[in-house]
């Protein structure tokens, strides 16, 4: 991402996260190299990149755990030096286990409440709020060292959720929870970027990635690429494409091309590549397939792509 485009973002108020060359280093190891990159207010942000590219330590660094080498950071208005000023608007679900074993889920609930001063019948309600929000609601007098992997997950979320925090820090939040609890989790986080919270999470699961506005790319401590599930696709030279079924495959590849359009035959098939799938009417007016299929490309196939850019892949 340019300097411009990055200067141009911090003269706005609408930045959660602004941050210029940061950099970390622990011995010999830069694992962030520069890293640029700004989060806007009110939008689910997610983070990509291989192990070891330097996410966890960047979403650290956003809360103070990790002491930065180099680089400026402003989080939610204030440098990264005054971050404990705004502490308490930030929610931090780390990977590591951070709740109490020997407490029963309502007694860790009450006690992160606690934490943030929240008291009375909005403590209450708060709390029976999240339990039935990560569907743990009838098992809050369980200790939450006797929960399975999954259900922990869900707890820690409401924990760091009980704060109705405006920066929400998610790493790999929904390892271990099943498919219909997910969606009810992303539901919950729309409305939550709708009401102006900002959402930062990491994750390996690229249906996941798909429901976010934006996705950056990590790769060795810096920003190789970024924008809307769509853009990054682009960016790494994948096109949607469009599958037809023809009477004669030869003359319908042959004035497809004549049209300027890229045409591969795939048994009987043809694969013709778009620049948007706007172009999809043009197609099939010229080619009048007896069956079609539109084919998106997957930000699973954009990671892989963008991986091995560098290693001559």
């Amino acid at each position: 991402m340019s300097d411009d485009i990055l200067i141009q973002n911090e003269a706005s108020n609408d930045m959660t996260v602004a941050a210029r060359d940061l950099v970390k280093r622990f011995g010999q190891l830069k694992v962030l190299d520069g890293l640029t990159i700004c989060i806007p207010r009110g939008t689910t942000y997610c983070l990509l990149g291989p192990n070891g590219s330097g996410k966890t330590t960047f979403i650290r660094s956003i809360v103070g755990l990790i002491r930065l080498d180099g680089g400026e950071m402003e989080v939610l208005g204030r440098p990264i030096s005054r971050v404990r000023e705004i502490i308490s608007r930030i929610g931090y679900m780390t990977q590591h286990k951070a709740l109490y074993p020997d407490l029963t889920l309502q007694e860790n609930m009450e006690f992160y409440a606690s934490l943030y001063g929240i008291k009375g019948a909005r403590r209450r309600a708060r709390i029976d709020e999240l339990l039935e929000m990560v569907d743990l609601e009838d098992h809050r007098r369980r200790l939450a060292g006797d929960l399975s992997g999954g259900m922990y997950q869900r707890l820690s979320l409401a924990c760091t959720l009980i704060h109705d925090p405006d920066l929400l820090l998610l790493d790999e939040p929904t390892v271990g929870v099943d498919p219909r609890l997910r969606r009810t989790f992303w539901e919950y986080f729309e409305s939550l970027t709708d009401g102006g919270a900002t959402i930062l999470i990491t994750t390996h699961l690229m249906d996941e990635a798909e429901k976010c506005r934006i996705v950056g790319y990590m790769k060795a401590g810096r920003l190789e690429a970024e924008g809307s599930p769509v853009a990054i696709k682009r960016l790494a030279g994948l096109r949607p494409s469009i599958r037809l079924w023809v009477d004669d495959s030869k003359a319908t590849a042959d004035l497809l091309a004549s049209s300027g359009f890229e045409v591969i035959e795939s048994g009987d098939a043809l694969d013709v590549f778009l620049d948007s799938f706007n172009d999809a009417r043009t197609v099939l007016d010229l080619a009048r397939p007896r069956d079609l299929k539109l084919v998106e490309p997957t930000l699973e196939e954009a990671f892989l792509r963008l991986s091995d850019i560098g290693r001559g892949g």
